[in-house]
């Protein structure tokens, strides 16, 4: 995984947007969309992580973002792309560390962080890796931390012609929210739930007011699932 998104590093950004046309929206308004559902959810519980994690960060934007809704907090973002980190790097963002790592064990300690963010990594990786992953999520994150995995939905068939005219996941492997959930429940964690959002394209966003009221429906062009760290 590393080597391909190496090859598409500099053209990231533009890529996704060719492939997000239909919906009238831009990269940046997707990743701000993702935090807001984070923070959202965060703040049912409580007010401010210290430690953030971004599992698959890629060139970094996502870290800008999460920067100005958690300024308190320190920033750690991790990819297997070389080109990527280094691009991330050049944004010198205040209280984030960038890491270039592809190995299944994560470089860090047990109880690091508040909270584990990830978005579209897991469809890059082998089904059969997910649970060693997924258990070094529940040793690295704090009682009572939480994670959040981003996907896109298999059941959205406008997401899936999307992801076939995408060059780095045409050949990615699908993940149904019944297996993600599977195999984090065997390694332990404690599921909140599992969301769906982005109902509506741009020319429809005078009803995105009703989408906190439909996230069990599952056609959403990406869901996430919530679990938390109990002991």
């Amino acid at each position: 995984m590393g080597e391909l998104f190496d090859k598409y590093a500099n053209e990231y950004v533009d890529i996704i947007n060719r492939g997000s046309k239909i919906t009238g929206e831009k990269f940046e308004y997707f990743i701000n969309l993702r935090v807001q559902l984070m923070r959202r959810k965060i703040r049912e519980i409580e007010d401010s992580p210290s430690h953030i994690l971004d599992f698959g960060c890629g060139i970094g934007y996502t870290e800008k973002v999460i920067r100005n809704y958690f300024p308190n907090s320190f920033i750690v973002g991790i990819d297997r792309s070389e080109i990527s980190i280094n691009k991330a790097n050049s944004l010198n963002l205040l209280n984030t560390q960038f890491i270039c790592q592809r190995s299944l064990s994560l470089p860090f300690a047990d109880n690091t962080f508040d909270v584990i963010y990830s978005n579209g990594t897991f469809h890059h990786i082998e089904h059969s890796d997910h649970t060693s992953i997924f258990r070094e999520f529940l040793r690295i994150l704090k009682r009572n931390g939480h994670f959040f995995v981003f996907e896109n939905n298999p059941y959205n068939p406008l997401m899936m012609r999307a992801m076939k005219n995408n060059p780095f996941d045409k050949d990615a492997h699908v993940i149904y929210p019944v297996d993600l959930k599977k195999r984090t429940l065997l390694v332990g964690f404690k599921i909140k739930g599992v969301n769906y959002y982005m109902f509506y394209p741009k020319w429809f966003k005078i009803l995105r007011w009703t989408e906190r009221y439909i996230r069990f429906v599952p056609l959403g062009a990406q869901y996430f699932l919530w679990g938390t760290k109990k002991f």
